[in-house]
């Protein structure tokens, strides 16, 4: 699913990139986005009932999402020919990971104890930049009681954790060691 996913969300950045439509393509997608993934089980169920076959699909899609830039339409309608309608969210995640990597930005999660200050997010949002070398980081915080204190910040698939949970885990297994 994965690969499935990573495919057509490279081959739809590309296209967006050579007819510089990038940014509409985004904004289009995020929006689609945002109304499927909550229907992600019926578009499973459109996708392998054996009742429709490829031009009913295909005309749903056009019917749905006609409206939208002609070249994600036409990922939609070979989505639809193909049985992968229920992959869009996927497909989008692939193609937002694509989308900030190309802008040098991404998602960043700090979970604390508290909800942070305004002045604590901007040294945190500082500290990110220069760990990744972004130069755009979208940052929520999330309330976490579990890490006793400090924080904990998830930026893509990397993981920088100062919080007192893991300081106690950490400390925990270098006693199991020394037994």
């Amino acid at each position: 699913m994965a690969k499935i996913a990573k495919k057509y969300a490279k081959a739809l950045f590309d296209t967006a990139v050579d007819h510089n439509e990038l940014e509409t393509m985004y904004e289009s997608f995020s929006t689609i986005d945002s109304a499927v993934e909550p229907e992600t089980t019926k578009l499973k169920e459109l996708d392998e009932d054996p009742q429709k076959d490829a031009e009913q699909r295909i005309r749903f899609v056009t019917l749905v999402f006609g409206e939208t830039n002609q070249y994600l339409l036409n990922m939609l309608k070979i989505l639809a020919k193909n049985r992968h309608l229920s992959y869009i969210h996927e497909i989008f995640k692939a193609f937002e990971a694509l989308y900030n990597l190309h802008h040098k930005q991404d998602f960043a999660v700090v979970e604390s104890v508290y909800a942070l200050s305004e002045d604590d997010l901007t040294q945190i949002e500082t500290i990110i930049k220069k760990r990744t070398n972004l130069e755009k980081v979208m940052l929520t915080n999330h309330i976490n009681p579990e890490l006793i204190g400090g924080v904990r910040i998830k930026v893509g698939t990397k993981v920088m954790d100062a919080s007192v949970q893991n300081d106690l885990a950490q400390l925990e297994k270098q006693f199991i060691r020394v037994k």
